[in-house]
């Protein structure tokens, strides 16, 4: 009972170590469409039961579900709805936790992050740090910011590469 229970510690405080930056306005409004080839159920280790099935919820949002299996067996859904901006010449998926379906959590913010690259079976997502402390007003201002700061070797956390398996 105790190991369970410092097991669940670390992980918790390994989520919350590793948050990528929230910002209450998103990089852009929803205007990209969604691209068939990211729909699918992707995993971020081929080998593990944990994974994200993305579909399309409308022409530029796609939904995000994402299946964890607990210790007990359980397992736990949340979901999420994204979209895609571009800045110069980069691409960024604004990611928000809603209820099921479309239903947004009350204040709930936007994860924001970089997508390195998208080649194939292979998702690389570069997560804006956390340690951004600005808050933005407007999705303009967020822009410039991302412009202004993209090449500082701080500006991203660690990589996570995500492999479709479908």
């Amino acid at each position: 009972m105790r190991k369970t229970n410092v097991l669940s510690l670390l992980g918790i405080l390994l989520i919350c170590t590793a948050c990528p930056y929230q910002s209450a306005v998103p990089v852009d409004e929803p205007n990209q469409p969604v691209k068939e080839e990211w729909l699918g159920k992707w995993k971020t280790d081929v080998n593990a039961k944990d994974f994200y099935e993305v579909t399309k919820l409308g022409d530029n949002i796609y939904q995000i579900v994402e299946h964890t299996y607990k210790v007990e067996g359980a397992i736990e859904r949340k979901t999420y709805i994204a979209h895609t901006s571009a800045v110069g010449d980069m691409t960024f998926l604004n990611v928000k936790m809603t209820r099921q379906g479309a239903s947004v959590v009350p204040n709930s913010d936007f994860l924001i992050f970089k997508i390195k690259s998208a080649e194939g079976k292979k998702i690389t997502l570069l997560p804006v740090t956390e340690n951004v402390r600005e808050k933005f007003d407007n999705s303009a201002e967020l822009r410039n910011f991302i412009l202004e700061n993209d090449k500082l070797s701080f500006f991203y956390e660690k990589e996570t590469v995500y492999t479709k398996v479908d």
